[in-house]
């Protein structure tokens, strides 16, 4: 066990300050981790609707659309799993796509997640996070935002996005999240290509100065980039922007050892993917599904994929960006393939604990 940093801490006191009954979930995560029990952050693509076409894209939505009578998530459904995720222990969520901010129903969704009971986060470009928007935002209960940000050169940036002016949207989308007092992350994808180089603490040099938080994303072979086993990052590549973490402590990789735990590759146990037609999968890049709330309980997915070695296993490396057994084994016998597969399709009787 390690003790939390300043940062931290500083975030659990603004939890406590805002959210008590939030806070009090979020306190017993030691606790139930220390038990193998499961509290996953629930990620949620209520739509894959998009106005952007970005090259890294994991989504890659001609694969995930279903035809016109496939049953979609509604706010109903996210009430009932809301419900269900708060009887469980869960404390947050993470509303994600496609992109959230172009939804029509997005106040009726926030509310159905029923902000009292859950710590909202949403992943979003930030194209259209006016200072009004967040405001408005921070009044339903959201939390946080996480914007991406593929390059501390805007240039780099606009390219991946395929849209000139890009850069200058996501960097205003930052100040503003701030200004509503809304909690601000830079998401930022590292590859093998981009990771060894001047960028990242570059970035973190501004997150640290302006008070916003990095998350890691390291690549995965899939969506856009199924089977660019090219741009997975190397045990050196992992190793540099450890050091570059102990230097700038904003910097963050969910298998980093972080409030006071070292969970390791956390799926399952500490993240879950809900598409927008029900399934639950292991993280948002596994694209196996594990159970589907239309037809099971939140629950009995859990228990599935608890009962899986590979989810059941402390592993140091993430499973869909730096373990290449897994890789694959497992995740490859998605590719091509209308997703998410299904879990028998993906796993044996072996991969099962006895």
């Amino acid at each position: 066990m390690t003790t939390l940093n300043e940062i931290e801490q500083a975030k659990r006191e603004k939890l406590k300050r805002e959210k008590p009954q939030v806070f009090e979930k979020i306190m017993k995560i030691p606790e139930r981790h220390s038990q193998g029990i499961a509290t996953p952050i629930i990620d949620i693509a209520y739509s894959y609707a998009c106005d952007l076409t970005c090259d890294h894209c994991t989504a890659w939505r001609g694969r995930w659309l279903r035809s016109g009578g496939a049953r979609k998530l509604t706010p109903k459904d996210l009430r009932k799993m809301s419900d269900e995720a708060h009887e469980l222990g869960l404390a947050q969520f993470c509303l994600s796509g496609g992109e959230p901010t172009i939804l029509k129903e997005l106040d009726d969704v926030i509310l159905a997640l029923q902000p009292d009971k859950f710590h909202l986060t949403m992943s979003t470009h930030g194209h259209f996070l006016t200072k009004e928007k967040c405001r408005h935002l921070k009044s339903l209960g959201l939390d946080k935002v996480k914007i991406s940000l593929d390059d501390f050169d805007p240039k780099f940036h606009d390219a991946n996005r395929h849209l000139p002016g890009a850069y200058q949207k996501a960097m205003a989308a930052l100040f503003n999240a701030k200004e509503a007092g809304l909690s601000v992350v830079i998401q930022t994808v590292i590859t093998h290509q981009n990771c060894q180089t001047p960028r990242i603490r570059e970035m973190a040099k501004f997150a640290t100065e302006h008070d916003f938080s990095i998350d890691i994303l390291v690549a995965r072979p899939t969506g856009a980039w199924e089977g660019r086993f090219d741009t997975l990052i190397t045990p050196e590549d992992a190793d540099f922007l450890w050091k570059a973490h102990q230097e700038y402590p904003v910097l963050h990789r969910d298998v980093w050892p972080a409030y006071g735990m070292n969970k390791g590759s956390g799926a399952v146990h500490s993240t879950l993917h809900l598409t927008q037609y029900g399934d639950v999968m292991p993280c948002v890049y596994i694209h196996i599904s594990i159970g589907n709330i239309f037809d099971g309980t939140l629950a009995d997915a859990i228990k599935r994929g608890q009962s899986i070695k590979k989810f059941n296993e402390y592993n140091p490396l993430c499973l869909s960006g730096e373990d290449r057994e897994f890789i694959e084994k497992y995740m490859a016998k998605a590719y091509g393939k209308q997703l998410p597969i299904h879990w028998t399709e993906a796993f044996s009787d072996d991969d099962y604990i006895r």
